[in-house]
């Protein structure tokens, strides 16, 4: 009898050995399933920025530092005039629509003599912005100087011709001006007509562009996720930034970007779900867990998410491995509300259900899922909060006042305002 007991207990325990090698072997091979490089083409993020906002800080800017050039007449045939020189005024800038990968600045210069304002100039500049990385952020910079420019379309005002004529017959003394011929006036006009689109451009393009090129430098700081690669289109109303990123994201986004007052963040669900990956690979998520769900570098269990548009009624997934002191893995599948209350983020977990268990012992999965997936989502908040738009020197603030799981997108919107305006200035550049 002692015997049989004897093989029996090394028989239950040879069955509970083979039980749990195989457990461990299927463990091991959900967890190396949960390996994937593919990434799938963009956009995986977007950034949209209504232009409004950003042409309002541009236009303070500008009125602030008032910078101005002189311009010295040109030769003028015979005429003898009471002036001899003239200034250049930049009074507006804003951006336009412009073509893929570009950003279009519309400058408007105001050219006047020492009494009142003659004719204006327009500029239309176009420059290719530069993805700028550094340890802390990705930032896409546009501004123009002499050496950037790669489309200017200088030209004058429709009322410039009138204008140039009186202005030469004004500085003409009275003796001269009644007895010239009008095709003389005319000819002058001409000629400080070609001046000011031609020779004086030239000048103004190496002095006043300059500077109001660094006055007005572009600096969009990203969300911070790992960016491959941007994509650039500004319509008449927003400037949106695709982006495709180094994570091994299922699907990128499918809907067209919103348009509103606020900047826009959106992320594709998978993109979303990479992003906690990469979060806690890096150590900004916790890592590891215990049984009791308390983060710890010793915990046992460590949590994978992914996100599945096929599954219609529970697309995000969380998969919790055990790869320490035992073989065990679950797989939580779920729909997700997410909204802002407040500034309180509020993650809805909806039509949760352990999908797949393969465990020795029961583990309260459910328990996992609040913290887990709340967590994940703040993740996202915290990167799309990173967005920023800084111009020149001054930076439109940005909050982040909304947040929506739309379709199978996370969105947050993000209130800027800007940075207080300092008294204005006045800058003759020589």
């Amino acid at each position: 009898m002692r015997y049989g007991l004897v093989v029996l207990a090394l028989v239950a325990s040879a069955i509970a050995s083979a039980a749990c090698g195989s457990r461990c072997a299927e463990v091991a091979a959900r967890k190396q399933a949960l390996v994937r490089t593919a990434i799938a083409p963009g956009p995986h993020a977007q950034v949209v920025v209504p232009l409004r906002r950003a042409n309002e800080l541009l236009a303070s800017l500008v009125h602030e530092q008032l910078l101005s050039v002189p311009l010295a007449l040109p030769e003028l045939g015979m005429l003898r005039l009471a002036t001899q020189e003239l200034v250049a005024i930049a009074r507006d800038v804003e951006l336009r629509a412009a073509p893929p990968d570009r950003v279009r600045f519309a400058v408007r210069v105001e050219i006047a003599d020492a009494q009142q304002p003659l004719t204006t100039l327009s500029l239309l500049v176009e420059v290719k912005p530069e993805l700028v990385r550094t340890a802390e952020a990705s930032e896409l910079v546009a501004g123009f100087g002499p050496d950037s420019l790669l489309a200017v379309t200088p030209e004058l005002g429709p009322e410039s011709g009138r204008a140039l004529r009186e202005a030469l017959e004004r500085w003409m003394p009275r003796a001269i001006r009644d007895h010239l011929p009008q095709a003389v006036v005319e000819r002058a006009a001409q000629k400080l007509a070609a001046y000011l689109t031609g020779e004086a451009y030239h000048l103004l393009r190496a002095t006043l562009l300059r500077r109001l090129g660094e006055l007005t430098r572009l600096r969009l700081r990203l969300p911070a996720l790992p960016i491959a690669r941007t994509a650039l289109a500004t319509t008449a109303a927003t400037m949106t930034v695709d982006l495709v990123t180094e994570l091994p994201v299922r699907q990128g986004l499918m809907s067209a970007a919103p348009t509103g007052d606020d900047v826009q963040v959106r992320l594709s669900g998978s993109a979303a779900a990479e992003l906690a990956n990469w979060s806690v690979d890096r150590g900004h998520l916790p890592q590891h867990y215990t049984r009791d769900l308390h983060p710890r570098a010793d915990g046992e269990f460590r949590p994978t998410f992914d996100y599945l548009v096929e599954d219609r009624q529970r697309p995000v997934k969380l998969h919790v491995v055990q790869d320490r002191g035992g073989c065990s893995y679950f797989q939580v599948g779920l729909r997700l509300g997410v909204a802002l209350v407040g500034d309180v983020l509020e993650v809805s977990l909806l039509d949760r259900r352990v999908e797949t268990a393969n465990a020795s012992a029961p583990l309260e999965a459910a328990l996992w899922l609040k913290q887990l997936i709340q967590g994940s989502v703040d993740s996202s908040r915290r990167a799309a909060a990173h967005t920023r738009l800084t111009i020149g020197g001054r930076t439109l603030m940005t909050r982040v006042v909304g947040a929506a799981m739309a379709g199978d997108e996370l969105a947050f919107a993000l209130q800027v305002v800007a940075e207080p305006m300092v008294k204005p200035t006045a800058a003759i550049i020589r």
